[in-house]
């Protein structure tokens, strides 16, 4: 009976072992690119204009939104984990890399993104 609880507690042991690894394996993030416009939780599109900067900085500073950026490809508001470096780049085109959790960005870096050619 001894030996039997054993062989049990130690099969337990490996299949909680396995889940675990499969677990971390799934959580492994990978570097996602997104251009779009730096703007406010707020008006998320609607602010992805020129001119919205001050608009997108003031009510993340007075009205508790987030700084994040719009995706106007896929319709998506992404929040940016680094609103210091959101704040550098607010009302800008911009390319952001990094790893999305969720609905945020974990950021690696953010580049004003390159002009589209003319006629385009």
């Amino acid at each position: 009976m001894k030996k039997l609880f054993v062989c049990l507690t130690a099969a337990v042991l490996m299949l909680a072992l396995g889940n675990v690894a499969s677990f971390a394996a799934d959580e492994k993030k990978t570097e996602t690119t997104v251009t779009g416009f730096i703007t406010d939780s707020h008006c998320k599109g609607e602010g992805a204009k020129d001119g919205h900067k001050d608009c997108a900085l003031k009510c993340a500073k007075e009205k508790g939104a987030t700084l994040g950026v719009w995706d106007a490809t896929n319709a998506k508001f992404y929040t940016l984990d680094d609103q210091k470096k959101a704040e550098e780049f607010a009302g800008a085109s911009v390319t952001v890399k990094g790893t999305v959790e969720g609905e945020t960005i974990k950021v690696s870096s953010i580049a004003k993104a390159e002009a589209k050619p003319a006629g385009k």
